[in-house]
């Protein structure tokens, strides 16, 4: 049976949600450091706020979404965090209001900065108690454990404690090689722990090999090695177009006469450099992981046990023996 919670979110007052609604981002926010598109940001936040006063968070929250992905803002977040509140997904707006105290150190304005912050830490506090949590615990954990919720793969190190997690139905499955895989469905209420146990069998075994074992292929590990080693090179990336960025926007707004530096007034030099020194720094220690997790999985893909051909399993076979003086036939096999 599949349990529905339906979650009205918590009330704010007027003069607050006129506050989030008209505060854009593009208004909000300091400056980008990168071209984002702001106006079309702009654009979007206005429509949502448009439908979310006229009762219709289906068309309205969508559009929040995508304006926070063309510029971040605190603002914007807190309006997203509203929309997952409505749809009862109270982990989801949880993090949202701790992700939106992280946005608002960019916000222009004491006073501003102050008003969202009380905001993103009041919502956050009012949904502690009616957080959902799971924990999972695994009596046994096997070599190459792979554990996931609702299709996400979790880390060890989160194994046994209990995270928030929106109400409803989950899926929890945990497989590794040589052991029959176990999924188990549950649903989270709101306001309580639910503990899941999870013990993996091994499979049955034969002359001394996993029934399934035997044939060989990459371990798991090696798979998610190489994933963590693109994805931390993605990050580097990044981090070096970001270095890039403001070492093209310092020497754009500063120039050097006589042993001195003179910049444009207004620009924030200061800003620039420190972005310039993080995203250095980043490329290089992101960059240096993602080598060593690729070099891993290389490794581990190349060392795998290969699979059996057919004609290599045991076995014995009669082969025709011909000669000038004798005819008849040999038995050979393998074992």
């Amino acid at each position: 049976m599949i349990r529905s919670t339906r979650c009205d979110g918590i009330r704010v007052a007027a003069p607050v949600i006129a506050l989030l609604f008209n505060a854009s981002p593009a208004l909000a926010q300091k400056p980008a450091p990168e071209p984002l598109d702001r106006v079309a940001a702009e654009a979007l936040f206005q429509e949502a706020r448009a439908l979310l006063e006229k009762g219709d968070y289906a068309a309205g929250c969508p559009k929040f979404e995508q304006s926070l992905a063309l510029n971040p803002s605190a603002s914007t977040m807190l309006n997203i965090a509203r929309c997952q509140e409505h749809d009862g997904r109270i982990a989801a707006a949880w993090e949202s209001y701790h992700r939106a105290l992280s946005l608002n150190h960019e916000t222009t304005g004491a006073e501003r900065q102050k008003v969202l912050e009380d905001i993103a830490t009041k919502g956050g506090r009012a949904l502690e108690p009616r957080l959902p949590r799971l924990r999972i615990v695994i009596s046994r954990s096997p070599e190459g454990l792979i554990v996931q919720r609702d299709g996400k793969p979790l880390l060890a190190t989160v194994l046994g404690e209990a995270l928030p997690a929106d109400p409803g139905p989950h899926e929890i499955r945990a497989s590794a090689p040589g052991y029959r895989p176990e999924t188990r469905s549950v649903i989270l209420e709101e306001g309580k722990t639910t503990v899941v146990e999870l013990s993996l069998e091994a499979e049955p075994r034969v002359g001394g090999h996993a029934a399934k074992g035997g044939k060989g292929g990459v371990p798991a590990w090696a798979w998610v090695s190489g994933g963590a080693g693109l994805a931390l090179g993605g990050a580097a990336v990044f981090f070096l177009a970001d270095d890039l960025s403001a070492i093209k926007a310092l020497r754009n707004n500063c120039q050097s006469d006589q042993g001195r530096t003179y910049c444009s007034p207004g620009y924030d030099v200061d800003h620039d450099n420190a972005r310039k020194n993080r995203g250095f720094g980043l490329f290089v220690g992101l960059g240096s992981a993602s080598v060593i997790a690729l070099g891993a999985a290389v490794v581990g893909i190349v060392t795998a046990p290969r699979a059996r051909k057919p004609d290599d399993s045991a076995g014995l076979s009669a082969v025709p023996v011909i000669g000038r003086d004798r005819a008849g036939a040999a038995v050979s096999g393998r074992f």
